[in-house]
């Protein structure tokens, strides 16, 4: 399954310069938590966006390099946290940017919505390694149980556009769970279970992708290519051929 979700947020690059500041601890200039409140607020209604609540738990410090996050929620399965970095200082005034991101708990949640729109099959459970940042090639890996089956998942970031942040989530057999597919295969073929598989590694649900695996049965060693061929909700079909 492939899917492409549109988080709402991902204002990478929105310069806001000569922001107001308060004077904080030590000297340092602060952008309140409401100032951050309103700014994003209103950056989503630029966009045709309403929020349900923007929640930021504490100012920004004015120095270069320090960040905060806020929770923006938009619905109860669509939730995200833009990072906001101060980018420079210039007397009261903070100049920051704000880069999309998912915290695990948001990533959970999104991967579970889009399982379900994709397969309508009822999801029981989503267990994500970690959250996800805004920049183009980042994953995460989810496991993802829905329809009685348990699937690893691989979510990558593809496109940042706006504020938009696009990603796949895509199925993806472990290569124990590609071996012992590959073993129930040919017991089904020859009426009898070769003895061992091992593959060189996990399988992703994206056709064309392809890994190598070895089956022993007795004194008789081959090497396969499982190649895959299509993805359906979370199905993997993949084909093999015999290496050379």
């Amino acid at each position: 399954m492939v899917v492409a979700v549109a988080v709402v947020l991902a204002t990478v690059g929105a310069l806001v310069t000569g922001c107001t500041t308060n004077v904080g601890h030590n000297g340092a200039g602060t952008v309140s938590r409401g100032a951050l409140q309103t700014d994003i607020a209103a950056r989503l209604a630029k966009a045709a966006q309403q929020p349900q609540s923007v929640t930021c738990n504490e100012d920004l410090v004015g120095e270069v390099g320090k960040t905060t996050r806020c929770e923006v929620v938009m619905s109860a399965t669509n939730t995200f946290e833009p990072v906001i970095s101060v980018t420079g200082v210039d007397g009261s005034a903070i100049n920051y940017e704000m880069s999309p991101a998912v915290s695990k708990e948001q990533l959970e949640k999104a991967v579970s919505r889009l399982v379900i729109d994709a397969s309508r099959e009822p999801v029981a459970s989503v267990s994500c390694e970690s959250g996800l940042e805004g920049e183009v090639g980042t994953i995460a890996h989810c496991d993802v149980e829905a329809g009685g089956i348990k699937l690893r998942r691989t979510v990558e970031v593809n496109r940042i556009e706006g504020l938009m942040m696009n990603f796949d989530v895509v199925p993806v057999l472990t290569k124990e769970e590609v071996a012992s597919s590959l073993l129930d295969e040919f017991e089904r073929q020859l009426g009898r279970r070769p003895d061992s598989a091992r593959c060189t590694g996990n399988l992703e649900g994206r056709p064309g992708n392809a890994v190598d695996c070895t089956v022993v049965s007795g004194q008789d060693t081959r090497s396969f290519m499982l190649t895959v061929t299509t993805v359906s909700g979370g199905s993997i079909n993949y084909s093999y051929a015999p290496r050379p």
